[in-house]
């Protein structure tokens, strides 16, 4: 494949002077970006030598079956911008930006489109009635500010119905087989930017001569005109399409807290703790639809099968199901509801007893999971002892679920019938030998977790010349470990590894390689 992007920015700054007490910084420019992304391949085997590299595939003696494959893409984005920043007394801050922004990549008409935005500061600590500094503030500083930014991040040539050559579809015209071409992509010639819309709120603080300082931040983020990949009802030659359909909001805050512990000479410990909540909402989704299935379950009679769902009121990655209860006598039994209809001599659920039941429908399924942790951790230190230098990080995410596809399909006792690889948990399992595997609640685990993300020791000397040859006058010799430590009830390998498995899917372990435990051992030498 080869790939290239010729970037031509052009930016002029301006500063002029207004008097002492203010600031004005005034920025305008334009950038243009052109992609050319093309590539060719053929797959030959049999080669009774390598000296010909790929240079000569004919002396190849077997074709990979793919044919061979050529492609070439090109996108053009042009971009005017400005900025305008401007202090007062060096207390109080307002800055501007307007960007006018056009992609090749979508629809004519919406290929243009405008994002401004504009943000404020307040230094409340260089103000007079703060000269006493009340309750030890030694700094306090708010922000705000709202801005629109666009994505165009689609495919090349995303708004056109593109055809492509199908082995499959040959047929003879007189004695010459023709290869036929089908439809790959569905047109949409009303694609455009897909918007968001960001609020934040600020605030920098500083506590006794700022031995203690930090930040909290609350933002909200509305993204409307959503890109998605979403299906299409017959008769379009595709069932997908990508479309600007729905909205979502994401909200949160985040905590920062900086202080040293200890700090004498040549010896010192800072920490740094960090938290952070966040929520997202579906909040619409075009109005077309009640909800788009997504997270497909992996595993033998599991066709069809999706894990979650992206509905109007709750957040992405929501897992949808039965609700499991028991196993009775090998048979796992789930949560049901039996509706007699007095009107009609239909009884909905009539396998429904006593609220269980072995044969879930689907109005017997809702919410069983949500792969969104209620709140993050982190908590780190560095600090020098002597010559010695050290640092390590803890991180935590706590109360997200997990759905453990990989216990769904190997921790069933049916893969005896089938001669199939099983967990020795099976071994253990109440279910009978011809109990099928089923997804539900069951499988969806709490993966909340606590990791010692990095841990890193090093030692500071300078070495010594030798034979009248200068030799480094700074040397650090470090060993660094990464994902050292995991503490979690997930009965998985690691909760934080998940494979994508549709639209906007998240939290689903299904043989996805555990993060790896990886030492460095290096030097930085001076010279």
């Amino acid at each position: 494949p080869w790939r290239s992007c010729v970037s031509a920015p052009a930016r002029v700054p301006w500063a002029p002077t207004l008097g002492v007490d203010h600031d004005v910084e005034l920025l305008g420019g334009y950038e243009y970006s052109e992609f050319d992304n093309s590539g060719f391949e053929a797959i030959m085997q049999g080669f009774i030598t390598d000296v010909f590299l790929w240079n000569n595939l004919a002396a190849g003696t077997q074709a990979n079956s793919p044919a061979p494959l050529s492609y070439v893409e090109e996108s053009q984005l042009a971009s005017f911008f400005s900025r305008a920043n401007y202090g007062f007394k060096d207390r109080y801050f307002l800055t501007g930006v307007i960007r006018y922004d056009g992609s090749s990549r979508l629809a004519e008409g919406n290929q243009w489109s405008v994002f401004p935005a504009v943000s404020a500061s307040w230094r409340l600590s260089e103000e007079s009635f703060m000269s006493s500094r009340p309750m030890g503030i030694s700094t306090l500083a708010v922000r705000a500010g709202w801005g629109l930014q666009g994505n165009q991040a689609v495919r090349p040539y995303a708004t056109q119905l593109l055809l492509r050559a199908n082995s499959g579809a040959r047929y003879p015209f007189g004695s010459t087989i023709a290869t036929g071409l089908v439809a790959s992509q569905v047109a949409n010639p009303n694609l455009k930017w897909e918007t968001s819309e960001q609020v934040n709120i600020g605030l920098d603080y500083g506590f006794m001569a700022d031995r203690f300082t930090g930040v909290i931040d609350l933002y909200q983020k509305t993204t409307r005109d959503l890109l998605l990949d979403v299906p299409v009802p017959p008769p379009a030659v595709v069932n997908t399409r990508l479309e600007n359909i729905g909205s979502i909001r994401n909200r949160g805050i985040e905590l920062t807290l900086n202080t040293p512990l200890l700090d004498r000479g040549d010896r010192s410990l800072n920490l740094e703790l960090v938290g952070a909540v966040e929520r997202n909402e579906v909040l619409s989704l075009g109005g077309v639809r009640e909800f788009i299935i997504t997270g497909d379950v992996n595993g033998q009679g599991q066709s069809g099968r999706f894990s979650q769902r992206i509905l109007v009121g709750e957040p992405l990655g929501t897992f949808w199901g039965p609700t499991f209860t028991r196993v009775v006598n090998g048979h796992q039994m789930f949560s049901c509801a039996r509706v007699d209809d007095p009107s009609t001599t239909t009884v909905e659920n009539a396998d429904c007893v006593n609220g269980e039941t072995r044969d879930p429908t689907g109005s017997d399924e809702s919410v069983i999971g949500d792969a969104n942790p209620n709140f993050s951790l982190g908590l780190s230190n560095n600090g020098r002892w002597g010559n010695v230098d050290f640092s390590w990080l803890w991180r935590a995410e706590m109360g997200r679920d997990v759905f453990n596809n990989t216990a769904l399909v190997y921790r069933s006792k049916t893969n005896v019938n089938q001669s199939r690889n099983f967990l020795v948990d099976a071994l253990a399992d109440p279910d009978s030998v011809g109990e099928p595997a089923k997804f539900s609640s069951r499988w969806i685990e709490d993966g909340s977790f606590l990791r010692l993300q990095n841990m890193t020791i090093g030692y500071r000397f300078n070495m010594p010349s030798m034979m009248g040859v200068a030799a480094g006058r700074s040397t650090r010799v470090y060993l660094s470990g990464d994902n050292l430590l995991l503490l979690t009830g997930y009965s998985g390998y690691d909760p934080e590894v998940f494979v994508d498995r549709g639209l906007a899917s998240r939290g689903i372990d299904y043989v996805a390689y555990p993060r790896a435990r990886t030492f460095t051992l290096g030097a930085n030498v001076q010279f």
